[in-house]
């Protein structure tokens, strides 16, 4: 199989982990901006993106064949794509997708955690003026 080849089938294989980890956190939409948390939620296509490259980076860097050398003169390069490989791929795949749901997850949590600060600031204001006493 030529090296093309062998990187299109692991970012197949990526970007059906993607989707898989789209499925299991429930990201299981269109890109959109969440206006309510205040940040953009890639959505499904996002995981399988991200899926798909993580698999062919990290099967580039750390996959049997990462020692090939790429001729520069135009022939082809023969490697051997294994089964394992593509699993691994896959595996890949929602790995490299779960860092991009819990990066995403993470800045909602800030978010939230600012506005919740922001209202307890402004509540804590609100009792200390409803608790002064009126001046007569």
């Amino acid at each position: 199989m030529e090296l093309l080849g062998i990187c299109a089938a692991m970012f197949g294989a990526g970007c059906f982990g993607g989707l898989v980890n789209a499925l299991i956190t429930g990201e299981l939409h269109l890109p959109r901006l969440d206006k309510k948390a205040r940040v953009w939620r890639p959505g499904w296509f996002g995981n399988v993106i991200v899926g798909g490259t993580a698999a062919v980076v990290f099967w580039g860097l750390y996959g049997p064949s990462a020692a090939a050398e790429i001729p520069i003169d135009g022939h082809a390069v023969k490697i051997a794509l294994h089964i394992s490989e593509l699993v691994g791929g896959i595996v890949s795949g929602i790995g490299g997708s779960r860092l991009l749901t819990a990066e995403i997850d993470k800045r909602v949590l800030k978010n939230e955690n600012d506005a919740l600060s922001e209202t307890k600031a402004l509540l804590s204001d609100a009792l200390s003026a409803l608790s002064k006493k009126p001046s007569q």
